[in-house]
């Protein structure tokens, strides 16, 4: 039997409290959220200033225009926590939270999302915005390459952000079936995720042909697709299409191994 629209939104209306609470948390952090934005920014300036070096140094007409980097590197760094979307659930399986998610009235994935969306909303308020503004201040255009690389952008980031739960379900399920620990599973994820999605480096400037073999991969999906659409680098169609097929594949393949490892929860950890 098919839920009705009504009961759709009731049932959205039970992790609004979540989101809420989760919002208030991340934003009464005070002087360690200023730190930690600042520590975002001047990172970003860095890796502005180092690509401007870059193209000083080397002729890379032919690979791509340092504009184009640049916003691409400016774009990656202000939706960097949407880019690489992560929940507490490691976190709450490892130090035994997740046996009150489990008494919780809405399922354990869906109230980790809610908390994870909770404390993306001062994020984005907070440095996405901020720095999207600063971009003609540090001599970047910011703007998307068109109005429908704009536009194509949004569904295009909110299947980078399924990717990545899917990502971050099935290392869950990983730390069940193997008993490593929540540090493993951050270290494991932080080491592949962050260089090999191209969040940091555009793939055209990997080595040996290696970014054209990491483009038709789950980790290209979550961040350079998005951002290869912003920059109108690529068609845009054929990414999105690209994108479309990991999260099907992805997200039934995460949902389906979850189910099967969330029964030795209860034995988990002794």
């Amino acid at each position: 039997m098919k839920a009705s629209p009504i009961e759709i939104v009731r049932s959205l209306r039970r992790y609004r409290e979540t989101v809420w609470l989760a919002s208030s948390g991340a934003a009464g952090d005070g002087f360690y959220s200023v730190l930690r934005y600042a520590i975002r920014f001047v990172r970003l300036l860095v890796l502005l200033s180092v690509w401007e070096v870059v193209f000083a140094s080397r002729d890379l007409a032919g690979v791509a225009a340092l504009g184009t980097v640049q916003t691409y590197t400016l774009v990656a760094g202000a939706f960097g926590t949407f880019l690489d979307a992560r929940t507490d659930l490691g976190e709450a399986i490892w130090d035994g939270r997740i046996a009150t998610w489990f008494v919780a009235p809405v399922p354990v994935f869906g109230h980790a999302i809610a908390v994870m969306m909770g404390r993306w909303i001062p994020s984005f308020g907070a440095f996405t915005l901020p720095v999207l503004l600063a971009a003609p201040w540090i001599g970047v255009d910011a703007r998307p390459a068109s109005l429908v690389a704009g536009m194509l952008f949004v569904p295009s980031l909110a299947c980078s952000v399924t990717i990545g739960l899917a990502v971050d379900l099935l290392l869950a399920s990983l730390m069940v079936a193997t008993g490593w620990s929540v540090w493993d599973m951050q270290r494991l994820r932080t080491a592949f995720g962050t260089l090999l999605t191209g969040a940091v480096i555009p793939l055209a400037f990997f080595p040996w042909g290696l970014g054209a073999i990491l483009a038709w991969t789950p980790l290209a999906a979550m961040a350079s697709a998005p951002l290869r659409i912003y920059t109108g680098d690529g068609d845009a169609w054929n990414l999105m299409a690209g994108q479309v097929v990991w999260v099907v594949v992805m997200g039934g393949a995460s949902i389906a191994i979850w189910s099967r490892m969330r029964e030795r929860l209860v034995g988990y950890g002794g």
